[in-house]
């Protein structure tokens, strides 16, 4: 698990083990998600609203995140491709396709 509360340090193990190979699945946070720079095959993003405190309210993840994040999976010089799995609520579903 990857998230705030961890030291640098531990963060930076759980990278290093990731990227190494020794750990194959990584659970991140969605601020940390964009902020982790880690090759995967494959991403999945659950859930896709994120706390907005300008609107006080919830809101959903913006199309250029929603490509960064996606964007870790299957990139060309570790893999020959890559899957991307969004899971959101089926109100949201027109938005992401």
């Amino acid at each position: 698990c990857h998230h705030a509360g961890m030291t640098r340090s531990d963060r930076t193990l759980v990278e290093d083990l990731f990227a190494d190979g020794h750990i194959r699945v990584l659970v991140s946070t969605a601020t940390l998600a964009w902020g982790v720079n880690l090759p995967a095959h494959t991403v999945i993003i659950k859930g896709t609203q994120v706390y907005s405190p300008d609107k006080a309210a919830w809101d959903e993840i913006s199309t250029l995140d929603m490509m960064q994040m996606i964007g870790r999976a299957g990139r060309p010089q570790f893999d020959t491709f890559g899957e991307g799995v969004i899971i959101t609520s089926h109100s949201q579903l027109q938005y992401y396709l």
